[in-house]
C-alpha cells in the first residue's frame, strides 16, 4: 500500500510538472521553450526517421566502454586509498582535482593529444567518472569496523579470505553506488565531448539546437534523460541483488 502511495504521488508530481512546462511554453513560445504538445510530435519524427536511436546506440557503446575503465580502474584504487595511508596520500589530491575540475575545460586538452577519434570520447568519459567511482569505494573502504577484521583474524583467516569473507560484502553497497554516480557523469561527459565535435547523439544534439523551435532539442534531451534514469534503475537493482542491505548503508534512493 504504501508502494502504491509512493507511485501516486511521484506520478501526481510528473503531471504537475507538464501541466507547468506546458502553460510556460505556451506562454514563452517555441522559440525559447517548446511545450510538452509540440515535443511530442518532434519525438515521433525522430523516431521515425531513426536517426536518433542509430546515433544513440553509437555513443553509448563508447560511452560504455569508457565507464567499464573507469569502474575497473577506480574500484581497486579507491580500496588502496581507503585501506592504505601512503596510497591515500599519493592519489587523494590528484583524485579531488579532477573531480571539481568541469570535463569541459579538459576536451580542448584531449582532442589534440587524442585526435576527434574513438579514444577520444571512451578518454573523456574515462576521466569524468573514475574519481567519483575512486571516492565512493574509497569511502566505503575507510568505513569498513576494525572489530569485523579483527572477527575474521580470530578464526584464523588469511588476507584473501579476509577480503573476500569480510571487506568485499562491506563495499558491495558503496561500489554499487560508485557505479551510479560514474554512470551519471559518463552519460555527461560523452553529450560534452560529442558536440564539442559534432559527432554522435551529442552533434544530434547541437545541430538540432540551431534550429528555430526548440522541441526536437527538448526531444532528444528528454530521451538522454530516459536512458541516464533507466540505467540507473538497473544499477539500483543490481544493487539489491548482490547485497539486500544495499539502500540502508548508504541511504541512496
Amino acid at each position: 500500500m504504501e508502494r502504491v502511495g509512493r507511485m501516486a504521488l511521484r506520478a501526481a508530481g510528473i503531471l504537475g510538472a507538464l501541466l507547468v512546462w506546458e502553460v510556460t511554453g505556451r506562454v514563452m513560445g517555441d522559440a525559447l521553450l517548446a511545450a510538452p504538445s509540440l515535443v511530442l510530435p518532434e519525438y515521433w519524427r525522430l523516431l521515425r526517421e531513426g536517426r536518433m536511436l542509430t546515433e544513440l546506440a553509437g555513443s553509448l557503446r563508447q560511452m560504455l566502454l569508457g565507464f567499464a575503465l573507469a569502474f575497473a580502474v577506480g574500484t581497486p584504487l579507491g580500496i588502496a586509498m581507503g585501506r592504505s595511508r601512503l596510497c591515500d596520500a599519493i592519489l587523494h589530491p590528484w583524485v579531488s582535482m579532477f573531480v571539481v575540475t568541469s570535463v569541459a575545460a579538459l576536451v580542448p586538452l584531449f582532442i589534440v593529444v587524442l585526435g576527434t577519434g574513438f579514444w577520444f570520447r571512451v578518454a573523456v568519459v574515462f576521466v569524468a567518472s573514475v574519481g567519483y567511482v575512486m571516492l565512493t569505494t574509497y569511502q566505503g573502504a575507510r568505513g569498513i569496523e576494525p572489530r569485523w577484521i579483527d572477527v575474521g583474524r580470530a578464526f584464523s583467516a588469511g588476507r584473501l579470505q579476509l577480503f573476500v569473507k569480510v571487506m568485499l560484502p562491506a563495499l558491495y553497497p558503496f561500489v554499487i553506488t560508485g557505479a551510479r554516480l560514474g554512470l551519471v557523469h559518463a552519460i555527461r561527459a560523452m553529450v560534452v565531448a560529442e558536440m564539442f565535435i559534432i559527432v554522435g547523439f551529442g552533434g544530434l544534439i547541437y545541430n538540432t539546437g540551431l534550429e528555430i523551435s526548440t522541441a526536437p532539442e527538448l526531444a532528444l534531451l528528454l530521451t538522454l534523460m530516459a536512458v541516464g534514469v533507466a540505467a540507473n534503475r538497473l544499477l539500483r537493482r543490481a544493487g539489491r541483488g548482490l547485497a539486500p542491505w544495499y539502500e540502508e548503508r548508504t541511504l541512496v534512493p
